[in-house]
């Protein structure tokens, strides 16, 4: 005879029967008989802890998404932004689970009480843990504290809701990382570190095209890596230059300096304009004296 199972077995199978099922046949096909035979559960017992079918369709979605969507805790929230709103971008357009909230989504808009199910399960714990990530840069120093996290919520993730629900442009990663590049250097404070004179003389010598005094910029041994692409020595940085820096007419403007937390290291936030690239990314330098010692782009 086959005893019980804790109701925590029972509850945590009927989950998981109800993430498997909806992203399989989606909100058409999705109904409490189908979850309640494949997880070997009674009606009763579903209806005692879920009191609708959108309800259960919700928590069951987020079941099988929430793992995929965790928000890191690197130290550094520009980072975990980017990992968390990529990793979102990944679910909703890479797996049956973008076709499902789509359509859960719409059903709300009609439906009442899923209206109420899917802002209490679903959009208002993923909000909050999104603002929980902007708190913490706010404590660590790293933004201000005078924005409205809510609105920087509708911003970055908002963004990706409508590129999924009007496909007028595609949604992929570059997107991404560019709402973060686009809004997360106006919530950050307001550097008080000097300019080192290497770094300058690298934006400097950049912007008026001299290549040789660009090259004396850096140390003869000094290292380049243009994300993964390494240089070694003054021979290295000339080459760096030629294909993708004065080469292609490049023009930064220095738009912050911070201490990278090592001796003579600093993460500058520079905005480019090139026949290669635009945009505004960070590159990280190690200065020795006056000179560039190491340089590293990502």
């Amino acid at each position: 005879m086959r005893g019980r199972r804790p109701a925590a077995l029972v509850r945590g199978q009927v989950l998981a029967a109800a993430g498997e099922l909806l992203l399989a046949e989606g909100m058409g096909g999705f109904t409490i008989e189908k979850v309640a035979a494949k997880a070997g559960a009674s009606r009763m017992t579903i209806y005692k802890w879920w009191p609708s079918k959108g309800s259960l369709a919700l928590d069951g979605y987020a079941t099988v998404v929430s793992h995929s969507l965790e928000f890191p805790d690197t130290g550094d929230v520009e980072r975990d932004i980017v990992a968390q709103l990529l990793a979102f971008v990944h679910v909703v357009r890479d797996s049956r689970a973008g076709r499902v909230i789509g359509e859960l989504i719409g059903a709300a808009q009609t439906d009442t009480d899923l209206g109420v199910s899917f802002r209490e399960r679903y959009s208002r714990p993923r909000r909050e843990l999104a603002e929980r990530t902007l708190r913490r840069g706010v404590e660590r120093g790293e933004l201000r504290s005078d924005f409205d996290p809510q609105v920087v919520v509708d911003q970055l993730w908002g963004a990706v809701y409508h590129r999924l629900l009007i496909p007028d442009e595609p949604l992929t990663d570059e997107f991404a990382r560019a709402l973060v590049a686009n809004i997360l250097p106006g919530l950050r404070k307001e550097s008080t570190v000097s300019t080192p004179a290497a770094i300058q003389a690298f934006v400097d010598t950049t912007n008026k095209a001299d290549n040789e005094a660009f090259v004396d910029v850096f140390t003869e041994d000094a290292f380049l890596d243009d994300w993964g692409r390494q240089f070694h020595g003054h021979q290295g940085v000339a080459s760096w230059n030629k294909t993708d820096n004065i080469g292609v007419q490049a023009h930064f403007e220095l738009e912050k300096v911070e201490p990278a937390g090592e001796p003579d290291a600093y993460n500058v936030t520079i905005k480019v304009r090139s026949h290669r690239f635009n945009g505004t990314g960070t590159m990280a330098f190690v200065v020795r004296g006056d000179k560039v010692a190491s340089l590293v782009i990502s």
